[in-house]
Parts: structure tokens; sequence; C-alpha cells
């Protein structure tokens, strides 16, 4: 078979490759004769003379030639239809999370991937919304917090398998993201109660008015500066009690031998995870808070506001399900349709007058019908339905989806029937801690916005999501105060 010729001059294809030209991609390939790669046009590496490439139509063609594929630009990503960056964003965390020790910096990093420190700060900025820094740090913190529960080694053993390179960085930085020591969270393999060192400035004001945004929540309370709900943990509902005092978050629970089973996590680690969300103690207050120096909007955006630390709903089942609830109604209808649900499908948690969110598998096993004769619409009920049965089934793995790309969890959710992308974009907020989420389409962030930049009308969908550019990377942050700053006029107001 004849081989596929070329139809432009060898001239004009290395003045694409010159440009980065992406139109051009499939198109053709560039062979590098002195390293025996074979990229695409817009392959962002360094182009070698024009004398020492060869250009050729296809893939196949390359191949044969006894060209390999070039690691940076990903042309086999390419010719079957994969995203190159999200494949090499998914491949660093399994490298990172198989051998966190083997990764000593920013700049390991990006050699082992094969790319510049600036493209490495670009990809995980975008698909995990912080630093390469972070990001190591963070599984860093995973695997030795993994370690801590189930061996008996010495601390300083774990901190350095996991790649921290002292014990007082390791104690440093696991009491940073984890609020307690890693010899306090060890402890939690028996311990029914635990608590958190909080940040200087940290009230628990944001933490309980979100949490308790129906007055009459038949699923949590605040009696005496105490939260009560109900958690999951094993399959099983355990009332917490937490209450905020003299700098730590104290936690404590009804223990049940019942909840601990070999090979299962312990009460204590499941709980602990949880109220890290609920308390909203992994938001990067001090990062959002750097920006004032060279970014007049942030400045304006905080000078007059006290840091605001985002809580989390308890699982991202919760955040999708108050999302989809919420989708076109006010707050207060909100809050009664899921008080409602709760009534409808929740669990009694025992020695309590409470109940709990109602899981995916209670939710999928509803009807339409039920869910309309507590006053949903139809659509709501489809839509809420065809979620929980998703994930039941596997289609929808929405708990490992936080820790992963953020671009790749929002187009999972928008794959299923009624999420749309103010839904997909606030359970990126609420439900997996996102740090840089515009919930466009949302009433409220496009009134603060309108009064914020003083415009004459509230913005469109595309121009919310231009006025929030100033706010990247924090834009999940920059929300929030936002929110805060419509009600603080509409308490003024009052």
């Amino acid at each position: 078979m004849k081989m596929k010729s070329l139809r432009w001059s060898d001239d004009f294809m290395y003045q694409i490759i010159l440009n980065h030209d992406r139109t051009y991609d499939g198109k053709f390939l560039t062979c590098v004769k002195s390293t025996g790669i074979y990229c695409l046009p817009s392959c962002p590496a360094r182009k070698p003379l024009q004398k020492n490439i060869q250009f050729l139509p296809t893939e196949q063609a390359a191949i044969k030639a006894g060209f390999r594929i070039c690691k940076r630009c990903r042309p086999d990503l390419f010719y079957r239809g994969e995203n190159p960056d999200h494949t090499l964003f998914s491949e660093m965390l399994i490298r990172i999370r198989t051998n966190p020790d083997e990764i000593k910096s920013v700049t390991t990093m990006a050699k082992v991937c094969g790319i510049s420190t600036t493209k490495l700060n670009e990809l995980v900025r975008v698909h995990a919304h912080i630093s390469p820094a972070e990001l190591l740090c963070r599984e860093r913190i995973h695997a030795a917090s993994i370690a801590l529960i189930n061996a008996n080694d010495r601390i300083l053993d774990i901190g350095l398998s996991a790649g921290f390179d002292s014990e007082a960085s390791f104690h440093r930085q696991f009491l940073c993201r984890m609020a307690m020591t890693p010899n306090a969270y060890r402890l939690l393999r028996e311990s029914a109660k635990f608590s958190l060192k909080l940040p200087a400035d940290y009230s628990a004001e944001d933490a309980w008015r979100y949490h308790l945004r129906d007055k009459n929540s038949l699923s949590e309370r605040l009696e005496h500066q105490t939260l009560s709900r109900g958690l999951w943990v094993q399959g099983k509902p355990v009332l917490i009690h937490l209450t905020v005092d003299g700098g730590y978050a104290h936690c404590w629970w009804q223990d049940s031998d019942t909840l601990h089973q070999a090979g299962q996590l312990p009460a204590g680690v499941i709980i602990h995870q949880q109220v890290i969300r609920l308390l909203g103690l992994n938001t990067d207050i001090s990062g959002f808070r750097s920006l004032t120096k060279s970014n007049k909007q942030v400045e304006k955006l905080l000078s007059p506001t006290r840091n605001i630390y985002i809580p989390l709903t308890a699982t991202p089942f919760e955040a999708l399900t108050w999302a989809i609830i919420g989708q076109q109604i006010n707050l207060t209808f909100a809050a009664s349709l899921r008080q409602a649900l709760i009534e409808l499908a929740g669990v009694e948690i025992p020695a309590s007058d409470l109940k709990i969110h109602p899981t995916p598998l209670a939710i999928s096993q509803l009807s339409p019908q039920q869910l309309s004769g507590i006053r949903f619409s139809r659509a709501k009920s489809e839509y809420l339905i065809a979620a929980a049965k998703a994930i039941v089934s596997g289609e929808l793995n929405i708990d490992d989806l936080e820790f992963g790309s953020a671009i790749v969890a929002e187009k999972k959710l928008r794959e299923i029937k009624g999420i749309g992308p103010w839904t997909a974009r606030y359970t990126l907020m609420r439900g997996m801690g996102f740090a840089d989420c515009v919930p466009v389409g949302d009433s409220g962030l496009h009134t603060a916005l309108q009064q914020f930049y003083q415009l004459d009308k509230r913005p469109v969908a595309e121009e919310a999501e231009r006025l929030m550019k100033p706010f990247i990377p924090f834009r999940t942050l920059a929300t929030a105060y936002l929110w805060e700053s419509l009600r603080k006029n509409h308490e003024t107001e009052s």
C-alpha cells in the first residue's frame, strides 16, 4: 500500500511547529532524527534544526520508521482521542501514590512527568487547584496516615518513608493538614474522642451557619455551642458531638465494638476525616491573603472581612443532594425539601431523636412519586434518583473524585442527567473541597458580583466567569467572600 503523502512543503510545516500551532495536530507528525521521537506540531519542546526533522503523515508511518512517542505532547493519546493533560495528571498521581518517597521535590516531579516546572504548575493548578508542592505534601500525608493506623513503625520512619526529609518537617506539615500530631492520629485506632488544633483566627460561626441552614433541622442540632449530628461510619449511623473552645475543636461519640471490624478503618479515622471537612480546616486562607500584595481586586474583597473557612458537607453525596434540591429555588424552600427527604429516607440515629442523611442506596430505591409526595418537582425527583443509582451501580464513583482531577470530576458529574454547571461546581466546592470553582448561574454570586463591581445590571453567566478571573486560583474562597458580602449588606439593611 502506498503511504499517504503530505500536501505541504517542509518549510511550511517547520513554520507551523515553530508556532506550536494546535490546528495542525493530527495532520502531520514531526519526527526528530537525533532523538528518535515523534511529536505533534503543537509540542512545546524546543525545536531542532529543520535538517534534523522528518515530517510524516501518520502515527503508523512514524512507528514503522522507528520513531517512538514524545512523552511531553503524547501523540499516542491524541490519536486515541484522549486528553494528554488528563492522562499525564492521572499517571503522575499514580506514580506519587505508589512511591511517595521517590519524588523528592517539585523539580523531580517535573522530570518524572517529562515537562517543565512551568507546565507542571499549570497542570496541577488546573486539575487539583493547588500547587505541585501542596499536592506532594497532601499525598505524603495521606500515605503516612495510612501507615500510622496500619503499622507500628516508629513515627520518624513513617515520615521518612512517606517522603518527608526530617521528623520536624513531618510533624509540622502533618499538624497543619490533619490538625493533630502524628502520634495523636495514631491514637484514633482505639479512641472515642479527639481534639483538633485550630488556626488562631478560626471562628466556628461560618460552619454552624452553613450546617444549620434549616433552623428546624431533623439531622443537626446546636445546643450550648455544641453541634450534634450523625455520620456514616462503616455503614452505621454514629452520633457525634462537636464543640469549639480555646483554640481547639473537640469531638466525641458513643464508641461501639461493632464499629471495629478487621480490615476496616477505625471509627475515629473516618470521623476525623469528616470533621475536618465539616469545619473547613483545609481552606487555604494564607494563600488567598498573599494575593492582596499584587491583586487590587482581591485586596478590595478581603479588606473589610474576617477570614472565612469554607465548611464542607460530611460526604460528597450530601453536597450533590443539596445541589440538586437547590436548583432554581430559594434557600428556605431547599432546606425544607432536604429535611423532608431525610424524614422520608433517613435513618434514626441510636440514642438520639435525630436522623442521618440518607445513603445513595436508600435514595436509589425511592420512586419519583414518593419524592413528588414531599413537594419535589418531577424533574428534581428524577435527577436525584438517577444520580443515586449512578453511584450505587459504580458508574459514578463520587467518593474518589475529590482526590483526582477537578476537570474530570466535573465531566463525570455532568454526564448524569440533570446535573449542569452550577450543580456540578457546587458539588466540587462544598462536597470535594476544590479551591478554584465558580458556581456560574448562582443567583447570590451574580448579585454579589454586580454590587462588588458596581454594575448597572446583574452579569450573565459568561460575564460572571470573566469577572471571577482575577481571583484565580482561589475562586471558591472568592465566591464565599462574595456570598458573605451579600449577607452583611442584608443585615445592614435590616
